[in-house]
């Protein structure tokens, strides 16, 4: 079965955190087989832009040319085009091609750097636009096309309103310059406004974002997908390469742009505390994993929930749709967080949360008398419930435990345990208010384990 395709024109980065290469990586994280026809060469790292080498305009046509005239294409993104001529040649062979093209209008840099000649502006706006599906200007491009100032949400909206009257199908401003704690995209189609807002990311300064961005967007038209749901799977996977971007250099951090990435990236959220929730609990599960040994998880894997403030049922709780799970010698992650996807953690913080309401966080981990021991050598407390002690009619074992294990103890016990049933696997629970509070502790434990 031949795969769908997508290209991108665009300008190299010698850096690999956008251009091209960041492209081609989203294309392929969507199983996309990304194709590129190169407009120049830029000189760069994640601190700054030293030089930009066009590529020849007879060049820029050939490729183009030679890819087409092999390969099925529909679905074009550009993002450097550096000059008004290399515009020209994208418009022309939009036309002849009939592309579906996004425009990613490439302006400046994330290190803030020009990457764009005397007059690009002008010839996007006159040679592109009238022909293009989707364009994707963060504020400084819309002031640069609408010739205003933007420094409001209402101004984002004008500023939408006023690039469709220029011929695009459909304007995504992108908000991020407004430093607000909420980074606001919206989406207008010349009728409908759809917004989408997500936490600002602290200490994060993404190199590649808009790139990646427009590229997510192209991949996901290629597939099929409408434009409003193009736009909130791009702004949620975007977030989340954010959220887990490394650094390689002394600059901007690189995007993590996998296609587990993209699996990971949170659905849509009813409130702000869920947002909340999520991104804590995401940051932790990866700290976790990577401390859990091997004699810390159970044959039915381990889980970790965490709850919203006054959470009142399973969907308001967010965990793993999956487990952490013994492969070999190795600990991996099987799933991505979700809220309402675990029943068994998501009872005992509720029971939990009934007397304790701060403490919204639980994780289970591996009984045995060893790991027993070591939680008694802790300051923490800890308690039990017996299952052979369940009432008949108990709806939830959990539920059920949680709360007995509270009644036991003389306080708020920190580790709740139970040494199994009939085709149960006894089992050791973590409590704790937070993601951070169940990894200290767990890290406690692991740390008297290894000092034997």
């Amino acid at each position: 079965m031949r795969p769908l395709t997508a290209m991108t024109i665009g300008g190299s980065d010698s850096s690999a955190g956008a251009g091209i290469q960041a492209d081609l990586k989203s294309f392929t994280a969507l199983g996309i087989h990304g194709t590129t026809v190169l407009t120049s060469i830029t000189v760069q790292n994640t601190q700054t832009v030293k030089k930009i080498i066009p590529t020849p305009l007879k060049n820029i046509k050939n490729q183009i040319e030679t890819v087409m005239e092999d390969i099925p294409i529909k679905h074009v993104k550009t993002g450097l085009l550096y000059q008004p001529s290399i515009a020209k040649i994208v418009s022309n062979a939009t036309k002849k091609y009939n592309w579906k093209l996004i425009i990613d209008p490439v302006l400046t840099a994330t290190s803030g750097d020009a990457l764009a000649s005397t007059n690009l502006t002008k010839e996007i706006k006159k040679a592109l636009l009238p022909h293009s599906t989707i364009i994707t200007p963060n504020i400084p491009e819309a002031e640069a096309l609408t010739e205003s100032s933007i420094s409001t949400v209402n101004d984002m909206r004008q500023a939408a309103k006023t690039i469709h009257q220029m011929g695009t199908e459909n304007v995504i401003v992108k908000g991020g310059h407004l430093q607000d704690e909420q980074a606001v995209d919206i989406l207008y189609d010349g009728k409908t406004f759809t917004e989408l807002s997500l936490p600002r990311i602290p200490y994060k300064k993404a190199h590649g974002s808009g790139c990646t961005f427009s590229a997510l967007l192209t991949g996901y038209l290629a597939k099929g997908c409408p434009i409003q749901s193009t736009f909130t799977q791009s702004k949620y996977a975007l977030w989340n390469m954010i959220n887990n971007g490394y650094h390689v250099g002394k600059g901007s951090d690189v995007l993590q742009i996998t296609a587990q990435t993209i699996k990971d990236a949170p659905q849509q959220f009813p409130s702000s505390a869920h947002i909340t929730t999520w991104l804590h609990l995401s940051e932790f599960l990866n700290k976790i994993i990577e401390k859990l040994p091997v004699s810390f998880t159970p044959e039915v894997g381990c889980n970790i929930g965490y709850a919203i403030p006054e959470a009142k049922t399973i969907q308001d709780i967010c965990a793993l749709n999956g487990r952490i799970v013994r492969s070999a010698s190795r600990i991996q992650r099987c799933g991505s967080l979700r809220f309402g996807t675990s029943k068994h953690i998501a009872s005992i913080i509720l029971a939990m949360m009934k007397t304790y309401p701060d403490h919204r966080c639980a994780m289970n981990i591996k009984y045995n008398i060893e790991n027993l021991s070591l939680i008694k050598k802790t300051p923490y407390s800890f308690s039990s419930f017996n299952r052979t002690n369940e009432p008949e009619d108990v709806s939830s074992t959990m539920d059920w435990g949680t709360q007995t294990a509270i009644k036991k103890a003389e306080t708020c016990p920190d580790f709740i345990y139970d040494t199994g049933g009939i085709g149960k696997e006894p089992m050791i629970r973590i409590i704790g208010t937070n993601p951070k509070n169940v990894y200290e502790k767990l890290s406690m434990i692991i740390s008297l384990q290894k000092q034997g």
